[in-house]
């Protein structure tokens, strides 16, 4: 199947209304069909210039989606803004939803319900399995949504969901990309000494989250004591982790975000659940000790946190902030930090207000750890909460 038959495809789709179409996310996002040059993207948005009453869902990329012309959507729904779809975002046809990763697949199956799911899977055996990333796509599944497959018979095979027969979905073709790679960054002194300071409040044996970036490397390359992953995003720095003897079990998480090694590793491993899994507070808040570990671009004296951007400048989503601060509060053994530096690029982290709406309250913020110690925040009243963060970054400077 090339490209004209995807088109054709398209034109099966609801002529009553506007239909919404929905593209796998992460680093399987879809380029192009083996023996085409035309990117997927392009299709779909010469197919919705056409119609002008298309709406395209697109959720978390690393990499900016192949093709896609803003200009040729009604609208177009990000659910993870920053990274990847930056760049559409000055369009007034894109929409960035502020919604947590937890709340997406109500979203996908309520109010925004696609009318098909485009992504990449793999073949194992007599059966198809998503790849690098389950994400929400498995709610879409579970709900009866229609999907169509890019096969990629080299890309890992790292779902723990159940596979899916041949017949349930419709086979668009070979990919002609692989997933995305994105070498990881190595550790600065600062992420260190933060990371350092974290994991003296990390019981051996406890269930970690941890983010994507410096500082979640440096987490897992710099314990000394065994721990479970429980995560949105696994890196490549899990590898060390067990190279060393100290990963309990296998990682759980709903993406995998790195290089070709990592891909690598988790082929063939249960790793990877759907949304509903992946980020349920309930589950997460019981069971095992759970400690999250997150930063963030500003806190207010309050501990309110922002992790989307500075002003009109985004630089990422809300994702699962909100979602794993709650769950390691709630968890009696667990504990919700925000590990941060105290300034970046000559600004303070610490600020009066918060230039964007909060991303997680401040109650979900139990301790803050910077470069000149933490706080614990669990026992404090608002008054104390204030001076005790104001004491610390001004410890910081």
């Amino acid at each position: 199947m090339h490209s004209a038959d995807l088109a054709r495809l398209l034109a099966r789709l609801p002529t009553d209304r506007g239909p919404v179409i929905a593209l796998g996310d992460g680093v399987g996002a879809l380029g192009t069909l083996a023996g085409s040059t035309e990117a997927i993207g392009a299709v779909l948005s010469d197919y919705a210039a056409r119609r002008t009453d298309v709406t395209l869902v697109l959720g978390w990329s690393p990499v900016a989606p192949k093709g896609i012309s803003a200009g040729s959507f009604a609208r177009i729904v990000t659910l993870m803004p920053g990274w990847g779809v930056r760049g559409l975002l000055p369009h007034p046809g894109t929409c960035a939803i502020p919604t947590s990763l937890a709340a997406i697949p109500g979203l996908l199956t309520g109010p925004l319900r696609p009318d098909v799911l485009i992504t990449r899977m793999t073949r194992r055996g007599d059966a198809v399995h998503f790849c690098t990333e389950v994400s929400w796509q498995q709610a879409l599944v579970d709900a009866g949504v229609p999907v169509w497959a890019v096969l990629d018979d080299v890309a890992p095979a790292a779902s723990a969901e159940s596979p899916l027969s041949p017949n349930a979905v419709s086979v668009l073709g070979l990919a002609g990309d692989a997933p995305a790679c994105v070498a990881p960054r190595a550790p600065e002194p600062l992420h260190e000494e933060l990371a350092d300071r974290v994991l003296a409040l990390i019981p051996e044996g406890a269930r970690v989250q941890y983010g994507p970036g410096q500082l979640g490397t440096a987490l897992l390359q710099r314990s000394r004591t065994p721990m479970s992953v429980d995560t949105g995003l696994l890196t490549d720095a899990v590898i060390d982790l067990e190279r060393r003897g100290l990963l309990i079990g296998e990682p759980s998480a709903t993406y995998l975000f790195g290089d070709r090694a990592l891909y690598d590793w988790a082929d063939g491993r249960p790793i990877l659940r759907g949304i509903g899994h992946s980020h349920d507070i309930t589950r997460l808040s019981r069971g095992q000790a759970f400690f999250a570990v997150n930063t963030a671009i500003e806190i207010d004296p309050s501990g309110q946190v922002n992790v989307e951007g500075v002003g009109d400048k985004i630089v990422g989503g809300i994702g699962g902030h909100p979602d794993y601060c709650a769950a390691a509060r709630l968890h009696p053994q667990g504990l919700s930090i925000i590990a941060v530096g105290s300034g970046f690029g000559g600004r303070s982290t610490l600020v009066d207000a918060l230039s964007r709406p909060a991303s997680t309250p401040a109650h979900d913020v139990e301790v803050i750890v910077t470069e000149a110690g933490h706080v614990d925040l669990r026992t404090a009243d608002w008054a104390q909460r204030r001076t005790m963060i104001e004491n610390l970054f001004e410890r910081s400077r």
